[in-house]
């Protein structure tokens, strides 16, 4: 039987991407931060948005591996810009962190 892979589809500018948490991508999160995710999470007033983009770049790894810390900038930048708020944006990152195995559905942090 083949599994697919979990992810969560995000859409900025008309376009799709697909968000997934792999040991791979937490590891690169984590490097770019230089702390742990549940630390980085656990104090995300300090440096939001550095760590709202840190997520969302580790995050695309997995299915859109080209996809560069700037780049994720910017589109940080363009789902601002499409009239979503931050608030939105961290609801759309918890939603990923369910999809990829960290919560159960309907728990919740």
């Amino acid at each position: 039987m083949l599994l697919m892979k979990a992810f969560y589809p995000i859409t900025i500018n008309g376009q799709e991407y697909k968000l997934r948490l792999t040991a791979s991508a937490i590891m690169s999160i984590e490097k770019k931060l230089n702390k742990s995710l549940f630390s980085a999470l656990e104090t995300i007033q300090d440096n939001m948005v550095e760590t709202m983009v840190a997520i969302l770049w580790g995050a695309m790894q997995p299915f859109n591996a080209n996809c560069s810390f700037e780049k994720v900038m910017e589109l940080f930048d363009d789902y601002i810009d499409d009239g979503h708020s931050i608030e939105d944006l961290m609801l759309e990152i918890n939603s990923m962190f369910e999809a990829s195995g960290f919560f159960k559905k309907g728990q919740d942090e």
